[in-house]
């Protein structure tokens, strides 16, 4: 059985419980984050804390937590499960609970979960996916927030129509991200990714660093009409890592088939991915 971090005590995940008063079970006031370990070690431990601190500090949530605290916790826990296999590691800061149900009180909540590491399909990779598009925006979109209603429905249309993300664009048919990732596109051989309006993931800076030295970068706006007429387009993630984009909505993305350009950056994030496990 796993153990999880809640709230100043590490206990079995079964008797793992937040009360009902609490902001972010009244009002889906709270921030989190997610990352995964490789070998057991956390992989960008410090820029997911650091964002999970700045997601806080956006939406007004003071912590009583200082990054490395909250560093030394999760290291903690892992050590507590004893784990084996590769895991992800999610971690929840709540509003905390409120007398009138409403307005926070300064006692937020620190959780963290250990969860198993979900396979995704190999298809994926070597064959690409489909992914569709969804008119919305991001209330907070430097925030990682918990509410994710509009995400949950956007992935429902999504699965209908056969794909496996849903990618916002807004009244301007302006593409921005995924639900749960962010979206690039090669023109030619210069990577531009949009730059406004989006949640910076992690992965998304880590290929923009990796990249820096293979090819032109752009952050920019992407009009809906000019990705579907990009040369190559991808999706990244924390678990999903690098993952090829052949088809959006009914087009075809160029001959629909992974590109070149985009398996250079898999092997370059392997690399990286590597340099870390040995590091």
């Amino acid at each position: 059985m796993k153990i999880y971090y809640v709230d100043g005590k590490f206990i079995p995940s079964d008797q793992a419980m937040i009360p009902v008063s609490d902001l972010a079970v009244l009002r889906g006031y709270g921030v989190c984050d997610i990352m995964r370990t490789y070998k057991g070690k956390p992989y960008f431990l410090n820029e997911h804390i650091n964002r999970l601190d700045n997601s806080a500090k956006e939406i007004g949530l003071a912590l009583p937590w200082s990054p490395k605290k909250m560093m030394d916790i999760v290291l903690e826990t892992l050590k507590r499960n004893q784990l084996v296999d590769e895991v992800n590691i999610r971690i929840v800061i709540t509003g905390g609970s409120s007398s009138d149900f409403f307005y926070p009180q300064g006692h937020p909540r620190l959780i963290i979960l250990i969860t198993d590491m979900k396979k995704l399909p190999d298809i994926w990779y070597e064959k690409g996916v489909k992914v569709i598009t969804h008119l919305s925006e991001r209330t907070l979109p430097d925030a990682k927030v918990t509410s994710y209603i509009p995400a949950a429905m956007a992935l429902k249309k999504a699965k209908k129509k056969d794909a496996i993300e849903s990618i916002y664009i807004n009244r301007k048919m302006e593409v921005l991200e995924g639900t749960t990732s962010n979206l690039f596109a090669f023109f030619n051989s210069t990577l531009v990714t949009p730059k406004d309006g989006v949640l910076k993931g992690i992965t998304r800076q880590a290929i923009l660093s990796i990249s820096n030295s293979l090819f032109k970068i752009e952050e920019r706006v992407i009009k809906l009409e000019q990705l579907l007429k990009a040369d190559e387009v991808f999706i990244s993630g924390t678990n999903k890592c690098v993952v090829p984009v052949v088809q959006i909505d009914d087009t075809k993305i160029s001959t629909g088939t992974p590109g070149k350009n985009t398996q250079k950056i898999i092997e370059a994030l392997e690399r990286h991915t590597v340099e870390f496990i040995n590091s």
